[in-house]
């Protein structure tokens, strides 16, 4: 709703202050980012909860007094890379030998960081040549960097038998 609001025609759908929806988009996609990096260290309950509320309370404040800033992807980011590293090594020790496998670092993440380099590249140094198409090509480098660096499968996830299917009617009730 924050995009519709930036451009004349859609105003209708604007039924919060500006500042309000320019926050809670910042704030959701540096919360995404950091959750996401979160779901790569593969924490058990209760750390997982913790990591994610110390992400929720230090982002929203960190936002607050500076939206616009490098810190609100940069702190959530180098944080996030700081505790997966740590929780890897350990992994490592126990394994004595890589972790994870050498195609994950290959096929997904390498990639995913490229592609999450290049959407904060977009986003901090070249909006302002042509905000609406950059800022387009920064969504989508985000999403790509989110696909491939999620874990293929949860191992979180229970096994209460096969998936609900995603039919037309459910598909057309989420947007």
């Amino acid at each position: 709703i924050y995009h519709a609001c930036d451009g004349p025609g859609l105003s209708v759908l604007c039924f919060m202050r500006y500042d309000i929806l320019e926050y809670f988009s910042i704030y959701g996609t540096a919360l995404s980012i950091w959750v996401s990096l979160m779901a790569l260290a593969e924490f058990d309950e209760p750390k997982r909860s913790t990591f994610v509320m110390f992400g929720v309370l230090t982002i929203a404040v960190r936002i607050y007094h500076d939206r616009w800033g490098y810190g609100v992807y940069s702190g959530p980011i180098g944080t996030a890379v700081l505790v997966i590293t740590v929780k890897w090594l350990q992994k490592m020790k126990e394994k004595k030998g890589l972790y994870p496998d050498k195609s994950v670092y290959t096929q997904q993440i390498g990639p995913g960081f490229c592609f999450g380099a290049l959407a904060l590249m977009l986003r901090f140094f070249f909006e302002e040549w042509d905000y609406t198409y950059v800022h387009s090509f920064y969504h989508c480098a985000l999403a790509m960097a989110f696909v491939l660096l999620l874990p293929k499968e949860n191992k979180k996830a229970g096994s209460a038998g096969t998936p609900a299917r995603l039919d037309c009617s459910t598909l057309c009730c989420c947007v």
